[in-house]
C-alpha cells in the first residue's frame, strides 16, 4: 500500500505547461540563475516556479503545479537584451578565468542592468512622445491662428530626474560587476577612482586603461546630472520650450557645469537617446575587457575573446565570443 499523500501524488505526476503567450515566440533557453528558473523566449523572459519551490514541505495541496511571472518583455530578438544580458550569459564562463568568479551574482547584476535599461528606454520613449505631442499641438494652433500659447511639458524636471536615476542605477550595477573581477577595489569608490586603481595596479592593461579613459567622463557626467537634479542644484539646467525674440520656439534643453562635468546646452530629444545607446555600448565592451583580462593562458585549448565576423554570428546582435584555433579560421564558441 502506497504511503504517498494526495499532495505527493499531485506534485510528482507528469504534466506540461505553456510559458507566456504565442506572441512571445519560441522558447530558446532555460537557465537556472541562483535557484530562479529563467525561461528565455524570442520576445520575453519569464521566471518559472514549481509548487515544491514555494511549499517544500508539501503542506498546501491546492497550490498549482507551477507558476510563471513575466520578468521582462524582451527576448533574443531584442538588440538591447542581446548586447547586455545575453552577452554576459555567453562571456561569464568561470572555467575560462584565472580568478574565482560567482557567475550567479554576475548574471543577477546583468539582469538588473537590462531591467533598468528597459525601464529607461520606456521613460525616454514616453518623453519623446510628450515633446512631439506638445510641438504638434502648438503647430496646429499656430496654423489655425488660435492663440500664441507656448508648448509645455509641465513635469519635465520630474521626468528627467527619473531618467537620470535609472541611468545611474545601470552604472551602479555595472561597477558591482567590475568588483567581482577586482575584489580589492574599494567598495566606497566609483569609476574615476577605478581608473586610478587600474593605472596604479595594472599598468600593463593598456587597452583597458584607454577604454576607461574614454568612458569615465560620460559616466561622471550622468552621475553629476543625477546628483544635481536630486539635490535641486542650479548647476544643471533643464529648460522647457522657450519662445525666442524672433518668435521661434526652442525645444526643451539640458546643460550642466558641475565639478568635472560640462555639457553645453543641447536638445533633450537629441541627448537622451545617445545616453541610452552609450550605456549599452559601454556595458557590452566593459564585459569584453573584464573577461579578456582574466583568461587562463594554460588551458589545453587556449582561447581568446574576439569580435565575431557578422556573417558568422548566430545572434546578429551578440558581437563577442571566445575563439579557439580549431579548423580553418578557428571556432567561435557561441
Amino acid at each position: 500500500m502506497s504511503d504517498k499523500r494526495p499532495v505527493d501524488i499531485k506534485r510528482e505526476r507528469g504534466g506540461s505547461v505553456n510559458i507566456g503567450t504565442e506572441d512571445d515566440g519560441a522558447i530558446l533557453e532555460m537557465y537556472n540563475l541562483g535557484g530562479r528558473m529563467l525561461v528565455i523566449k524570442e520576445k520575453a523572459i519569464y521566471e518559472l516556479r514549481f509548487a515544491d519551490d514555494i511549499d517544500p514541505n508539501r503542506e498546501n495541496p491546492d497550490l498549482p503545479p507551477s507558476t510563471q511571472k513575466l520578468i521582462l518583455p524582451l527576448g533574443t530578438t531584442s538588440e538591447m537584451f542581446s548586447r547586455t544580458f545575453l552577452t554576459a550569459r555567453r562571456l561569464f564562463k568561470p572555467e575560462y578565468f584565472t580568478i574565482p568568479f560567482d557567475v550567479n551574482v554576475a548574471l543577477s547584476l546583468s539582469l538588473e542592468v537590462i531591467q533598468e535599461l528597459a525601464a529607461l528606454d520606456g521613460e525616454i520613449t514616453d518623453y519623446l512622445a510628450a515633446e512631439k505631442k506638445a510641438s504638434d499641438e502648438y503647430e496646429e494652433r499656430k496654423q489655425k491662428k488660435l492663440d500664441h500659447a507656448v508648448p509645455s511639458i509641465t513635469d519635465i524636471k520630474t521626468r528627467c530626474k527619473t531618467i537620470f536615476q535609472k541611468v545611474d542605477h545601470v552604472s551602479q550595477a555595472q561597477i558591482e560587476i567590475v568588483r567581482l573581477f577586482f575584489p580589492d577595489f574599494s567598495k566606497q569608490s566609483y569609476y574615476g577612482k577605478f581608473l586610478e586603481y587600474i593605472e596604479q595596479n595594472h599598468s600593463d592593461k593598456v587597452q583597458f586603461i584607454e577604454f576607461l579613459k574614454g568612458i569615465v567622463p560620460f559616466i561622471e557626467l550622468t552621475r553629476n546630472i543625477r546628483n544635481c537634479l536630486d539635490h535641486r542644484r542650479t548647476e544643471t539646467q533643464i529648460k522647457d520650450f522657450e519662445l525666442q525674440q524672433n518668435l521661434d520656439i526652442l525645444t526643451p534643453t539640458i546643460e550642466i557645469e558641475y565639478l568635472t562635468s560640462k555639457l553645453d546646452r543641447i536638445a533633450l530629444a537629441s541627448f537622451l537617446p545617445v545616453v541610452k545607446d552609450n550605456l549599452v555600448t559601454i556595458f557590452e565592451n566593459m564585459l569584453a575587457h573584464l573577461c579578456s583580462n582574466v583568461l587562463k593562458p594554460d588551458r589545453i585549448m587556449p582561447s581568446r575573446l574576439l569580435i565575431i565576423p557578422e556573417e558568422k554570428r548566430i545572434n546578429k546582435f551578440i558581437k563577442f565570443a571566445y575563439w579557439s584555433a580549431l579548423g580553418e579560421g578557428g571556432f567561435y564558441h557561441q
